[in-house]
């Protein structure tokens, strides 16, 4: 590069970006709840990225690196910000790679939301990303028996949001009649 400010990204950049820039979004949405954080964070760990990924000496373990970038992104900004208080989310996402959100993908996001940002990473990555516990744990800078046990709260906790209220309280009476 000969120091000169470019207006477009070069094939190899676009090709990169195309590819990982909705799947960091989707991650970011997931982590932050607020779409417009999600884009920020996702947008920040492309650009720090881009320059030094040709350090890289595994070319597989790419993905991994970009969301270990954007992980501790994340937590600096929640480190950062006195109060995490998620935002409604918009109901379509700005990249052709996905489609419009249904009801129950948003309430999915919105039970997301609930969960402590640990586990609420941790289940977003298995589920989200179809990743293993090897691989999360990696990323997370956790052992293996740490992202099991947070994916496993994380679950539960996802249950009792999505069980409906009149199960939540006495159900023997409720059952019964009484």
């Amino acid at each position: 590069m000969t120091g000169r400010k470019r207006d477009r990204p070069s094939d190899a950049e676009a090709l990169w970006l195309g590819h990982y820039r909705p799947r960091l979004f989707r991650v970011a949405w997931a982590w932050t709840g607020d779409y417009h954080r999600a884009e920020d964070l996702s947008q920040e760990t492309l650009l720090r990225a881009w320059p030094k990924r040709s350090s890289l000496r595994v070319a597989e373990a790419e993905w991994a690196w970009l969301l270990t970038i954007q992980r501790r992104l994340w937590w600096r900004t929640l480190a950062e910000s006195a109060r995490f208080v998620p935002e409604e989310s918009e109901a379509t996402l700005p990249y052709p790679d996905f489609a419009p959100l249904s009801d129950l993908q948003m309430d999915i996001l919105r039970a997301l939301n609930t969960l402590p940002a640990i586990q609420r990473e941790a289940v977003s990555l298995f589920y989200l990303e179809d990743l293993s516990y090897g691989q999360i744990a990696e990323i997370l800078g956790v052992p293996v028996g740490t992202v099991m046990s947070r994916i496993s709260r994380g679950r539960q906790a996802l249950r009792q949001f999505f069980q409906p209220h009149a199960l939540r309280g006495d159900t023997q009476n409720h059952a019964t009649g009484s």
